[in-house]
């Protein structure tokens, strides 16, 4: 299967199963919106975001490790010493994680009274989400195993599938059958024991792996010692992501982290694109570094980074030309926060086209590096925050998520073309400029006839006539063979659907 076909295979599969995932969580966060209102959100925010970190201490970032180890083993000759691998990341992230959700249950009170100073809630919410670290911790790392065999389907079917449908229907009959309350609590608790049960399963089908083993093994210190900088970097990054949340909550109040919270999940949708790709980019990546590679490598790096920029362009015109159509879906009272998705936007869009540069420096070795990208990202991020919070609010923190994540960008695609001499962009890329500009600007003229619709019939409209008018644009000026040979490798969901039959 040549390059572009496998890509476009895997990161298919990848990427129906997060649109399916985030179209569940945007669905979640739309429907706990409008039900348990902004105070309720901004809480669940808040200690959701708590959550994450913990998570991502307890993984350590040996999901990263595992995820590169294992791409560079043969599962057929080292079966056994994949398995040991996995056990070991299992055992650390086991007694990693344990260490976490304790901490949190102890410091609960704490942390809502002198941080955030929220309501009682907080720390109920808080001591639930808690115990869910160990599980959604362990669940993650298994399927970062299994992707390291180079098969997305497993990752995609538990957690982009299976958990995001457990989240949204476990919450729905929360709160129509028990409280607004237990709407918030219970379905994440729920979710992570789920998955966990699913990922074990899968582990068990592609290797040796039981939970014996896991209690047997020993610490890897390889492992270890080259993932120890991954969670730091891990720790920034997920710092970064939820900083303007907490920062929003320790300066202001949960109704106004609630209404910035659903413009940071709508702009997060276009991870969705850049996860799809990095899933097969990095252990292809790291796979081409192996082998010392550089013009297949320079290739890959190109092709993602073009196909980036390209796929996020329809979706980027949609959430700034309607943005207050956008937030419409959540209610009324979440109008206020229009400029703040289209800022969000912007910051999503750069770290889009620019994903594929920090990737690329992990799977070729460069992890401390990495991580030194990381801590000047988040120190900048932290006193952007600390300077524009106070001033601006919402939009304060808006913009130094902007113009933080935009600095890592390019400090990544710099330090990238230095060391390993390849840049992401090639000129190929004015067919897409141009394929957007054209867009854009009949989007612009379109706009004024559908902003009187229904806010559905609206952003329908508005969708659709993005997506057409930009590939029609793009099919005009012709694909290139690569792209083409892209479309065929997407020609196995034909098949599928024809075997369905």
């Amino acid at each position: 299967m040549s390059l572009p076909r496998k890509i476009a295979k895997e990161s298919a599969i990848t990427f129906s199963g997060m649109l399916y995932g985030n179209l569940n969580r945007y669905l979640y966060t739309a429907l706990l919106a409008r039900w348990v209102g902004v105070e309720y959100l901004g809480i669940y925010s808040l200690a959701n975001s708590l959550m994450l970190i913990g998570e991502v201490l307890s993984k350590m970032g040996l999901e990263t490790g595992i995820l590169r180890f294992v791409a560079r083993l043969d599962p057929k000759v080292d079966e056994i010493k994949i398995t040991t691998l996995i056990q070991s990341a299992f055992k650390m992230t086991t007694l990693f994680s344990l260490g976490v959700m304790v901490i949190l249950l102890l410091s609960s009170n704490f942390i809502s009274s002198v941080f955030f100073n929220t309501p009682p809630l907080f720390s109920q919410v808080l001591l639930v989400f808690a115990v869910a670290v160990p599980f959604n911790s362990l669940t993650l790392l298994g399927a970062y195993a299994s992707q390291g065999y180079k098969l997305l389907k497993y990752k995609t079917a538990v957690t982009q599938f299976l958990n995001p449908t457990i989240l949204l229907l476990s919450m729905i009959i929360s709160y129509w059958w028990f409280s607004k309350e237990t709407a918030i609590m219970a379905p994440m608790l729920l979710t992570g024991v789920i998955g966990f049960i699913f990922m074990n399963q899968i582990l068990k089908k592609l290797s040796r792996f039981t939970v014996k083993g896991v209690i047997t093994s020993k610490f890897d210190k390889r492992l270890f010692s080259f993932s120890l900088p991954l969670m730091f970097v891990a720790i920034l990054q997920t710092f970064m992501h939820w900083m303007d949340i907490l920062m929003l909550g320790y300066f202001t109040n949960p109704e106004t982290v609630g209404l910035y919270h659903p413009a940071v999940r709508t702009a997060g949708l276009l991870q969705a694109l850049l996860l799809s790709f990095i899933s097969i980019f990095a252990p292809l990546m790291s796979n081409l570094h192996q082998k010392n590679d550089n013009k297949e490598m320079a290739r890959l790096y190109q092709l993602v980074s073009r196909w980036l920029f390209t796929a996020a362009i329809p979706v980027v015109l949609v959430f700034t030309l309607f943005p207050q159509k956008v937030m419409l879906l959540f209610g009324p009272q979440f109008l206020s926060a229009a400029p703040i998705l289209i800022i969000l936007t912007a910051a999503a869009f750069i770290q889009t086209i620019l994903g594929a540069a920090g990737p690329t420096l992990s799977m070729a070795g460069f992890t401390n590096l990495v991580f030194r990208n990381s801590l000047g990202a988040f120190v900048l991020n932290f006193s952007l925050n600390i300077v524009l919070i106070p001033k601006y609010g919402m939009i304060g923190a808006a913009i130094a998520t902007l113009l933080s994540l935009s600095a890592i960008g390019i400090a990544r695609v710099v330090e990238v073309r230095f060391l390993l001499k390849i840049f992401p962009f090639s000129l190929l890329l004015y067919k897409t400029i141009i394929a957007a500009s054209v867009t854009l600007v009949l989007l612009i003229w379109i706009k004024p006839h559908i902003m009187e619709y229904h806010t559905l019939i609206t952003l329908f409209l508005g969708g659709s006539l993005s997506v057409g008018i930009y590939f029609i644009t793009l099919w005009l000026l012709k694909f290139e063979e690569e792209d083409i040979e892209f479309f065929k490798g997407l020609g196995f969901i034909k098949k599928m659907v024809k075997g369905k039959k």
